[in-house]
């Protein structure tokens, strides 16, 4: 009798368990979906922790430090990659042309740029990345530059 009495019971926890298992799942994805969609900021650049390598070795994307000042992440610290900072924006060719744009000529420290991120950098670059800052930052996010443009 008292099997038949706790049955029942545990059976509702479990489901109950279940379900809130359940809708934890489904939020996860939801949120992370949205933080793939771009993100535009206006930040400063306030730190390039290296001299840009040569473009003619190889392709490769390279970290850069903001400060944003204005956008979703307003007061942060990013870490954002360039691809091939050394060229101007406008002038990617190649199958990278989708995945860069906007009209800055060159980066310098201090100055403010208005930038479209994506913060899924994995899915859109494969190749060599330049990042000074994994050393003593491994967690942060490391932002896409889809596009890039004076302030």
């Amino acid at each position: 009798m008292l099997r038949k009495v706790l049955a029942p019971s545990v059976f509702c926890r479990v489901l109950v368990l279940s379900g809130v298992l359940a809708l934890l799942l489904v939020s996860a994805p939801a949120e992370a979906k949205e933080g793939a969609d771009p993100i535009t900021v206006t930040a400063k650049l306030v730190e390039i922790p290296a001299k840009f390598p040569p473009d003619d070795l190889y392709d490769y994307a390279f970290v850069m430090r903001y400060q944003v000042t204005d956008g979703a992440l307003a007061g942060k610290s990013i870490l954002v990659a360039h691809y091939k900072p050394r060229q101007p924006r406008s002038r990617i060719k190649g199958p990278m042309k989708e995945h860069v744009g906007g009209k800055l000529r060159n980066f310098t420290e201090g100055a403010t740029h208005k930038l479209k991120l994506s913060p899924d950098l994995k899915a859109i670059w494969k190749g060599a990345l330049i990042d000074e800052f994994a050393a003593t930052d491994r967690k942060s996010v490391r932002y896409w530059a889809l596009e890039a443009d004076k302030a």
